[in-house]
């Protein structure tokens, strides 16, 4: 196993747009994929969020904010090869004048189902929410299950 320099975990967050958004809800752990946008120079993750403001998520992030993303995959050209990022910290919803950069942002690389039926509402009835997610606290690991000589 080794960490990742800055760079190469930059370069795995743009290329993944989703990965696993962990909360506490009620003094229970609770995670979910989710699709997210990553701006390298701002380091913040801004987040889309469907199912409108009384989702389960909404309530576990207004009542506690403290969340861990996980994103991570397995290399293309040599499967015993993972990779993965952990960023933990407070998220927060993004502002009224920082979200035209958090649109573009999710624009870039943010991966979301073809069918946003997945809610069960018709997409122009889901409401989202922006947040944002410091990547100040973010550590980056490369492991394999087979190292034959690797460092």
């Amino acid at each position: 196993m080794r960490r990742l320099e800055r760079d190469e975990i930059d370069e795995l967050l743009v290329r993944k747009g989703v990965g696993v958004l962990a909360m506490v809800d009620d003094g229970q752990p609770y995670a979910v994929p989710v699709s997210f946008g990553y701006d390298s120079d701002r380091m913040v993750f801004p987040m889309q969020w469907g199912g409108g403001y009384g989702s389960r998520k909404s309530r576990a992030i207004d009542a506690n904010p403290n969340v861990c993303l996980t994103v991570y995959e397995q290399d293309t050209d040599d499967e015993a090869v993972w990779r993965s990022v952990v960023i933990t910290g407070e998220i927060a919803e993004i502002g009224e004048n920082e979200q035209e950069q958090a649109y573009a942002s999710l624009a870039a690389n943010a991966e979301f189902p073809a069918d946003f039926g997945i809610w069960g509402i018709p997409f122009e009835e889901v409401e989202f929410r922006l947040f944002g997610l410091s990547t100040n606290h973010c550590t980056g690991r490369e492991f394999a299950a087979k190292y034959g000589g690797r460092d």
